[in-house]
């Protein structure tokens, strides 16, 4: 739960840096990195998803 926290933390400061930044290069770099943010997070999600449905399948076959 820690590390979501804090990709979701370092994702929302991402935001906000992005948008204020005037410069066109800083902005474009801060872009990127936001969007490489945004892909990690979803991997790190879609692992847990998978490791939650492997234990209930896993608990489920325990059980019956």
């Amino acid at each position: 739960m820690t590390m979501l926290r804090l990709f979701i933390r370092d994702w929302q400061q991402l935001r906000h840096d992005a948008g204020a930044q005037p410069r066109a290069r800083d902005a474009a770099r801060l872009h990127r990195k936001l969007w490489r943010k945004e892909i990690g997070l979803g991997v790190v999600v879609l692992g847990a998803a998978v490791m939650f449905v492997d234990a209930a399948r896993g608990l489920s076959g325990l059980a019956g």
